[in-house]
């Protein structure tokens, strides 16, 4: 990084390689976007192979160039599988994205356990929250590391979330008489809260050990994302949001990209909070 680049070259992601977890979910389509319409290459991790092939067809329908591998990022064995054909296909690893997480499959599928109240929570649910939230971005960035390590630099962008930060306000989620709210079916579990807490951990961590290696580590924590959810629920949100709305999933491009691109050269170990405000209330 030289101090003579403009701000526009500093935006610049052409010739970089970016791996992206959860690349075919919600929100790593939207990233793998941001990254490709910067110049920058998307490659495509999430677990099933018909979801990487969809997305990097919607992204090649775009224009942009994007490689997509199938892959369970719980499994040690097929991370190193998988990681190690990167490696080859593409020679280097220039940012990593932390995006998958345990919660956006069950949301999409309406798991009504995943959502259980905690003195019913189920064990198991608790242990693949923790298992892909944490011990998959544990098993991916321990890998692309070494990579990284190798080369004397990288940046690293983990997904972490406002409720890594403060508590999920449970209100949002149970009716309301005096506002006329029926209450939604669904809530913040505490697996995901305490996986995405320690997310915030892991990248304070790791942006101090690799600090002497080129490797930057930062997080993103965003708000609640608009995506057709019940109206009384983001009338509810909205109103203890300083900026009275959710969040449009266009808006998360801006940071994930300025993260994972040389304008953010200076910074590690920092949370971008995305959240319009919530967690200053």
């Amino acid at each position: 990084m030289t101090n003579n680049k403009t701000v526009k070259e500093q935006f610049d992601l052409t010739g970089k390689n970016v791996v992206i977890t959860g690349g075919s979910g919600f929100l790593g389509m939207y990233f793998a976007e941001g990254v490709a319409e910067m110049g920058g290459l998307p490659i495509l991790i999430d677990l099933k192979n018909d979801s990487v092939k969809k997305a990097s067809l919607i992204l090649k329908e775009k224009g942009f160039d994007v490689y997509g591998y199938s892959l369970d990022i719980t499994s040690p064995e097929g991370v190193k599988e998988i990681f190690e054909k990167i490696a080859h296909k593409h020679t280097h690893i220039d940012c990593l994205i932390n995006a998958a997480a345990f919660a956006m499959k069950n949301l999409r599928e309406g798991g009504n356990e995943f959502f259980a109240p905690f003195e019913e929570y189920l064990l198991s649910n608790w242990q693949m929250s923790i298992d892909v939230n944490l011990t998959g971005t544990f098993l991916v960035t321990q890998t692309v590391g070494k990579l990284m390590k190798n080369a004397q630099k990288g940046s690293i962008v983990n997904i972490a979330s406002d409720v890594a930060i403060i508590s999920p306000d449970h209100r949002i989620y149970q009716p309301n008489d005096q506002l006329g709210y029926k209450g939604v079916d669904f809530n913040t579990p505490a697996a995901y809260s305490v996986s995405k807490a320690g997310i915030l951990a892991l990248t304070r961590y790791l942006a101090t050990y690799w600090s002497q290696h080129g490797i930057r580590v930062n997080s993103v924590s965003p708000a609640g994302v608009f995506r057709d959810q019940d109206p009384g629920f983001v009338k509810m949100l909205s109103s203890r949001i300083p900026l009275a709305r959710m969040a449009y999933p266009e808006e998360l491009k801006g940071p994930v990209v300025f993260l994972c691109s040389d304008a953010s050269s200076y910074m590690t170990g920092t949370n971008l909070v995305v959240d319009g405000g919530r967690t200053i209330w």
